[in-house]
């Protein structure tokens, strides 16, 4: 198969037509119907051949209630509206900074197709950068995971603030077991057993108390850590899978997802400093994202006298509210050209908490390149 360089790899080569959309008019009821029977996250929102927006699985799912005869037009997202001849690059920047798996591309502001996350990772196979690189060298570590006795709102809750849409379900030592995912929290929570009355979805709202093991796909599909990026996007695609999870004589060691492999692709853009995302946050105030940035960039210009950075995530879960405060749990995940790095810190101050992961990972870089330095010292013949 010929290779691609990806620089020149533009939206309108692999973006695919769109398979459904509705109008602003359309019914929560109609939509989720849709949903299920196509097995699609999102969907456009079109008037007059224009986008105006996306209804997706979030935008049901974080309303305490929703009567499913409530209009589309009102709980519609914004999204991104990618012009047909951008670079996939800069597309797939665009669908990790807005957070969204899909988006309209335009030609004169008029729909003429749909770019989702799966269009873009399907060209793995055709870059000789990425597609030998192994699950374990890009999975996430120390995956958050369910067990079968728990409430289905468990889950639910945590694939929100964890920005996930399958979490894995595991018995004693990690054992793979099942997975849970959107498809199944959205059959609860719109079910007549999951809502009071049968007409209502609700969100954040207590649904009825349905376990985890009830409901969960029993047959999780996984792949090994040695096994090919190409041969996990393929089963990504063959299967309409977000995410994969890692496992080694069935026992859970890392998850591979959508995001985790758009950020390899974006790793690839010609240098013009580190890309950064921060996710989980829900402070509206631009001073809390300018004063991260700031933090940020500080680390970074450090970090690059050692390696250069390349993609940088950050993802902020807060929990244990103390009236106004609450604590923040943070991971971050470094890219660079020598690999990837981890590192997590919690603490009752946002700022505190990202200082001190950053801080950590500066550490870890610096221990890496002192180890290999000491590596290839013992690999010298001696003179």
């Amino acid at each position: 198969m010929k290779a691609i360089e990806i620089s020149k790899l533009l939206v309108k080569d692999v973006m695919s037509t769109p398979r459904i959309t509705v109008s602003k008019g359309a019914t929560v009821s109609e939509v989720i119907s849709r949903m299920k029977k196509e097995r699609v996250r999102e969907i456009p929102v079109i008037e007059d051949g224009k986008p105006l927006g996306l209804v997706s699985y979030y935008s049901l799912l974080s309303r305490r209630n929703l009567p499913l005869s409530a209009k589309v037009e009102h709980i519609m997202v914004p999204c991104p509206k990618l012009e047909e001849d951008m670079t996939i690059v800069s597309a797939a920047e665009e669908l990790m900074s807005t957070g969204v798996r899909g988006a309209p591309v335009v030609r004169n502001h008029k729909l003429v197709g749909f770019l989702s996350r799966t269009d873009i990772i399907r060209v793995i196979s055709k870059m000789d950068e990425l597609r030998r690189r192994t699950a374990g060298s890009i999975m996430s570590t120390a995956p958050v995971s369910v067990v079968e006795s728990e409430p289905v709102r468990n889950a639910q809750i945590l694939m929100k603030s964890l920005n996930e849409k399958t979490l894995p379900v595991v018995a004693d030592q990690d054992l793979l077991i099942g997975a849970i995912g959107m498809t199944e929290i959205l059959n609860v929570v719109w079910s007549p057993r999951g809502s009071k009355p049968p007409n209502e979805v609700r969100g954040d709202r207590k649904p009825a108390d349905v376990r985890v093991g009830s409901v969960m796909n029993k047959h999780p599909v996984s792949v090994s850590p040695a096994d090919t990026l190409d041969k996990v996007v393929s089963i990504m695609v063959s299967k309409n899978l977000s995410t994969l999870f890692v496992a080694e004589e069935m026992r859970l060691v890392g998850v591979v997802s959508h995001t985790d492999i758009m950020e390899q692709i974006i790793s690839l853009r010609p240098q013009e400093g580190v890309y950064v995302q921060i996710t989980g946050l829900d402070a509206e105030d631009p001073e809390v994202y300018e004063i991260m940035y700031d933090l940020i960039g500080r680390s970074m210009k450090r970090i690059d006298k050692m390696e250069p950075p390349k993609v940088l995530s950050v993802h902020v879960t807060s929990y244990h509210q103390d009236g106004l405060k609450s604590k923040s749990s943070l991971g971050a995940r470094l890219t660079t050209d020598m690999g990837m790095y981890y590192s997590k810190a919690s603490d009752w101050d946002l700022y505190r908490s990202l200082d001190t992961a950053l801080n950590m990972m500066e550490k870890n870089i610096k221990k890496e390149r002192e180890k290999k330095r000491l590596d290839a010292r013992k690999r010298r013949p001696n003179l």
